[in-house]
């Protein structure tokens, strides 16, 4: 496996916008992340750093940081959107630190990715490249799902550590099939990895490196009870960026589903239904069954594989009108939640 660190003002800008998007379409606040300045070093470990820059110099800075594909890392965005960034950052940006977690992760890197492949051998030498570029802002780590040549992109943050490299590592190389195989969301694969990280055999091999405490996982740390305080901290900062409250994201105009008061694009008559029985029991579970009875004709009819792929294709096109697909949450055993 060869591995690359790869770091620029261009690298810290698309990092910027990567953020910006899973800020914009409301990933973060549905999942619990904090979202503070970069500058703020308060439970740094576990927020969201985001730097508090003139973003309205920017024609219309949030409206098409919504449209980015975060799926590629690093990701593509306009040239004209990058350079703008480019320049509010470079003269309030530190050179962000790096060598000693370079250091620390090539003494590393042989023992962990074999212990990866023990504990997973069926990934064994799927590793061909990767790619590490180091940054300030965002959360601890981001990656994209490990791609058919081998290769594994990621975002550090410069407070990181090789538990969370290799947090990332391992959850690129499983989320794929968790999704697809398993029908998993976010929160589950998550856990699957937390607990890869800091139960299974590999958590003794990072102990010889680094001190486990010094890393919190990531489903945990979004639960954690001083998260709240911090919350409302985040709430005010997005207030200040010109960013919606995280009041009536959906709502209903008569029988039809809307986004901050804007119609949803291009829902078919059984996402409709679907989208509005969950609006109309916010925060409530609706069950497999209630969603059955409003979309198939009759009993025969009912299916929960048409309901999964009904609900991930809403996932998808939440995503496509500037919402993260993550306000529908899985219930297992039970059917589904929209979160508001």
């Amino acid at each position: 496996m060869k591995s690359v660190w790869d770091y620029s003002l261009e690298t810290e800008a698309l990092r910027l916008i990567h953020c910006a998007r899973q800020m914009v379409v409301g990933f973060y606040r549905i999942n619990n992340f904090v979202v503070l300045p970069y500058t703020l070093k308060v439970n740094n470990d576990l927020t969201v750093t985001f730097p508090d820059l003139r973003f309205q110099e920017i024609p219309a800075f949030w409206e098409k940081v919504k449209k980015i594909d975060i799926n590629i890392i690093p990701i593509y965005a306009d040239p004209k959107l990058v350079k703008a960034v480019k320049e509010i950052l470079k003269n309030q940006l530190a050179q962000t630190e790096f060598r000693d977690l370079k250091t620390l992760w090539i003494r590393a890197e042989k023992e962990i990715v074999t212990e990866i492949y023990k504990i997973i051998p069926s990934k064994k030498g799927a590793i061909k490249k990767l790619t590490i570029y180091p940054t300030s802002f965002g959360t601890s780590s981001s990656f994209n799902l490990i791609t058919k040549k081998g290769e594994i992109a990621l975002y550090i943050r410069s407070d990181g550590g090789i538990h969370t490299i290799t947090e990332a590592i391992v959850t690129s190389l499983t989320r794929a099939e968790i999704y697809k195989d398993l029908g998993g969301v976010w929160q589950e694969s998550e856990i699957i990895t937390d607990w890869l990280v800091t139960k299974s055999s590999l958590a003794d091999v990072l102990q010889k490196y680094e001190r486990k405490e010094r890393y919190i996982p990531t489903l945990k740390g979004t639960r954690l009870k001083q998260q709240a305080k911090l919350l409302v901290k985040s709430e005010n900062f997005y207030k200040k960026l010109g960013l919606p409250t995280t009041k009536n994201v959906f709502g209903l105009n008569g029988k039809t589903p809307e986004i901050y008061k804007k119609p949803i694009e291009n829902l078919t008559s059984k996402e409709k239904t679907i989208l509005r029985l969950l609006i109309l029991k916010m925060d409530n579970a609706v069950t497999v069954d209630e969603i059955g009875e409003n979309i198939f004709q009759s009993a025969d009819n009912f299916s929960l594989y048409a309901i999964s792929k009904t609900i991930e294709r809403l996932r998808r096109k939440l995503e496509l009108n500037g919402i993260s697909g993550s306000y529908i949450q899985t219930l297992r055993g039970k059917g589904y939640l929209l979160k508001n």
